[in-house]
């Protein structure tokens, strides 16, 4: 007898449209994983954004803080100034002229190095705005990559309730025993339920070689040839 028996027809078509089942179930698994990816991608890029904003704040409340310093080193000087100027001993005199010379050179490093800061402050300004713009861009691809995740979605759990319907059909073609039986192995193997025989004695599921008695069953065209190694059922392909 050459290519599997009718009832073997029905549950291999039943076989190919379950393996299709458990692919899409398998993609739609995935799905909330990818979605935490990108969701994760979207807190990547503001993270970033918001990062090189606070490095711009933080240059600012540093300068903020020289020129405060530089105001009391400058209220200093004009005390010193008016002690100088109240003070009649010529020793005093020039002990607040010291002083003031000093507090000045202080306030000409400050002053300098608020030179320097506002340079860096307008610098980091410009990042975090460079920044949060491609941040806008590079959020809304990812925005448009969920949007399509979504519609893929919709689109496999469409298809896939249109295969249970047709495993439904198609398993109602099939005898209650054998059905139950190609049901066990098939949740047992995860993958094929039904191989057929290669090269003439071989099982096409564990590849392991059948008895004569296997490989004639198959053959024959029974529905209940089973392979004595892994227990799948076995049918004879065509020639």
């Amino acid at each position: 007898m050459s290519g599997p028996a009718p009832e073997m027809e029905k549950l291999l078509v039943l076989q190919e449209r379950e393996q299709k089942r458990m692919r899409l179930e398998k993609e739609l698994a995935a799905w909330p994983t990818e979605m935490k990816m990108l969701e994760a991608k979207k807190t990547e890029i503001r993270a970033t954004a918001e990062k090189k904003k606070q490095e711009a704040q933080q240059t600012e409340v540093e300068r903020k803080k020289l020129e405060l310093e530089a105001e009391s080193h400058r209220a200093k000087v004009a005390r010193y100034k008016i002690q100088q100027f109240e003070t009649r001993k010529n020793e005093e005199f020039q002990a607040l002229g010291t002083e003031i010379t000093r507090e000045e050179k202080e306030i000409q490093e400050i002053e300098d190095r608020e030179l320097e800061l506002m340079d860096a402050g307008e610098k980091a300004k410009k990042a975090a705005a460079a920044e949060a713009e491609a941040a806008k861009g590079k959020e809304a691809e990812v925005t448009a990559k969920e949007g399509d995740l979504a519609i893929k979605k919709g689109e496999l759990e469409g298809r896939l309730a249109e295969l249970v319907k047709e495993i439904e059909g198609l398993a109602a073609g099939v005898g209650e025993g054998l059905l139950a039986k190609y049901r066990r192995i098939l949740a047992n193997k995860k993958d094929a339920a039904i191989v057929p025989v290669v090269h003439g004695s071989n099982c096409g599921g564990c590849h392991m070689k059948l008895t004569q008695g296997s490989a004639l069953a198959a053959k024959s065209g029974k529905a209940d040839a089973t392979c004595e190694n892994c227990g799948r059922l076995l049918f004879w392909p065509a020639s």
